[in-house]
């Protein structure tokens, strides 16, 4: 331990000798006080980035890196203590203490960041996961082409669970396929924004539009969810109703006593839906519900994070995630299970290549899952089918249920399977054994 302490000393020393020099440097050449503490800090930062992952806690990481996060971690903190410390103590900014302040501060905060990075790093080491996340697809049902490609990846082995939309074009093709497969999984993929109910319309006129069809967007239901107290009872009793039909239409058409459920755009996470959901008698209330506890997997090229942030993923990520946590204590009072992690939202449409093997392999390396916590294995989402590029352009003027193209009711689903990414990662699941041994080999892949 002394010795430990001895190393991690050294390498604070060195650190706070380089941020020293640069804040009494740089102000007598002019630069202002704010702006030399910051230079020296990043300085100095990634100096003990770099000694702390290779010397001071090698016996963790095994001589490699920490993942990048806990220097985005670090970096973001200090970053707000060099700016705003010199601006609280500017007027004593010639006291030895208040430079000593201003240089040991972020080494105090780095000791701290850096022991929890290493405690990370050791609970991954010692959480592996040797079968690997469950691989789920959604929309099963709502076209042949991806139900032929949900069962190809099922025959392969490499797709454990799926979800069915009940009044879907191709559920027919669908429970033919899985009547075949009796060791796939299946949930309930609840549908409110697009297509046919399962109800009458006139049974539920406030959740169709003037065709009959699903309407019910997510900023309509999370402003319901958000004013719910004042949200039409009208409309509460049809979602309640919609909700129920679909439940016994799955139990109908799969032969399952117990419901596992997802939704369709994730709008099952909403307040106003799962809330209804938790009101259901027991032999309807579902037992399992998919929520979104994604973290960022590392090894992610750069320009897929850009897509990420241009295409609002990461925002959705984040709305998707306080809803989930705010869903937890819900699920465990009612003893309903939900997965432990997850993967599949913030690159969601393209989830593949090289993207699709790092949250595979992230979700491989999990800390130990507490068995009183109803938490299932993690879950990693995509939405795979099968299509050529040369169809696409056409599929927006082929009718329902034809064979390749989306049934026109589903406007929401038009454009997000004409994309070339929906082979893309079916074509990459399909392929993801390949990478399976390189996932056991070494656990440094995952920094």
């Amino acid at each position: 331990m002394l010795n430990k302490l001895g190393i991690y000393g050294i390498v604070g020393v060195l650190s706070a000798l380089l941020h020293a020099m640069f804040l009494v440097a740089l102000p007598r050449i002019g630069v202002p006080l704010a702006l030399a503490n910051l230079i020296g800090f990043l300085v100095a930062s990634f100096w003990s980035y770099l000694a702390h992952s290779k010397i001071s806690f090698r016996q963790q990481t095994k001589g490699q890196l920490f993942p990048r996060r806990w220097l985005l971690l670090q970096t973001g903190l200090n970053v707000i203590l060099s700016l705003l410390l010199p601006t609280v103590l500017a007027r004593w900014a010639q006291n030895p203490l208040i430079t000593l302040t201003l240089v040991f501060t972020p080494t105090a905060v780095n000791f701290m960041v850096w022991n929890f990075a290493a405690r990370h790093v050791v609970r991954i080491q010692s959480g592996l996961n040797a079968l690997g996340p469950d691989c789920h697809a959604d929309d099963l049902g709502l076209d042949e082409a991806i139900n032929d490609a949900i069962f190809d990846l099922a025959d392969r082995g490499q797709l454990q669970s799926a979800s069915l939309m009940v009044a879907g074009p191709a559920v027919a093709h669908a429970l033919d396929g899985l009547s075949r497969r009796p060791k796939l999984k299946i949930y309930l993929h609840l549908v409110l924004s697009e297509g046919p109910p399962v109800c009458p319309p006139e049974q539920i006129p406030l959740l169709v539009n003037p065709q009959g069809l699903m309407n019910l967007s997510f900023g309509q239901l999370l402003m319901a969810s958000i004013w719910c107290k004042t949200s039409s009872g009208s409309f509460v009793s049809q979602l309640a109703t919609e909700i129920k039909a679909q439940i016994l239409m799955f139990q109908e058409l799969t032969g399952q006593q117990f419901v596992s459920l997802d939704g369709h755009q994730h709008l099952h996470l909403l307040p106003l839906v799962w809330g209804e959901l938790l009101k259901l008698e027991p032999p309807l209330r579902p037992v399992w519900l998919r929520t979104i506890r994604e973290p960022w997997p590392p090894t992610i090229p750069i320009a897929t994070w850009t897509q990420s942030m241009l295409s609002a993923g990461v925002i959705k990520w984040l709305v998707l995630s306080l809803l989930s946590f705010g869903l937890q204590p819900e699920l465990r009072k009612k003893g309903i299970a939900t997965n432990s992690r997850f993967a599949g939202v913030l690159f969601t449409g393209r989830m593949a290549g090289t993207t699709l093997k790092a949250a595979y392999r992230h979700l491989s390396y999990q800390p130990t899952i507490p068995r009183n916590e109803g938490l299932t294995a993690p879950l990693l989402l995509i939405h795979p089918a099968r299509q050529s590029e040369s169809n696409t352009t056409a599929r927006h003027s082929k009718g329902p249920n034809s064979r390749g193209s989306i049934d026109s009711r589903y406007k929401l689903s038009l454009d997000f399977y004409a994309s070339a990414w929906r082979q893309r990662e079916y074509l990459s699941m399909a392929h993801l054994a390949e990478d399976r041994d390189a996932r056991e080999s070494s656990i440094d892949r995952i920094k």
